[in-house]
């Protein structure tokens, strides 16, 4: 697919594109870490140390990850009534299948 004159030249133009534009990009870039660099209210980190303190995921979740629920029975904002609903339900099952078991 894509190789009709029409699709060849968009794609030749695109790669133009990015090599004009690309650098303009570059030296906004640099020019923003350097007036950062400047500003001393900035706090300036490595990919390393990004890397780092993403890696450190000790924290542990208030959320129960099988119910979804914290320690007052409330669940967290993403979750959808439709999926809260499904919850219920499947837990309400399981209490009865544990019941019938007794």
């Amino acid at each position: 697919m894509a190789k009709s004159l029409r699709s060849k030249w968009k794609r030749k133009m695109r790669a133009e594109k990015r090599v004009k534009y690309g650098a303009k990009e570059k030296d906004r870039l640099v020019k923003m870490v350097e007036k950062a660099k400047k500003n001393e209210d900035v706090e300036m980190k490595t990919a390393q140390e990004i890397r780092e303190d993403a890696m450190d995921t000790t924290a542990k979740s208030e959320f129960n990850s099988k119910t979804l629920k914290n320690k007052h029975g409330s669940y967290p904002k993403w979750v959808s009534a439709k999926k809260i609903e499904k919850l219920k339900s499947t837990n309400k099952k399981q209490k009865q299948k544990k019941k019938k078991k007794k």
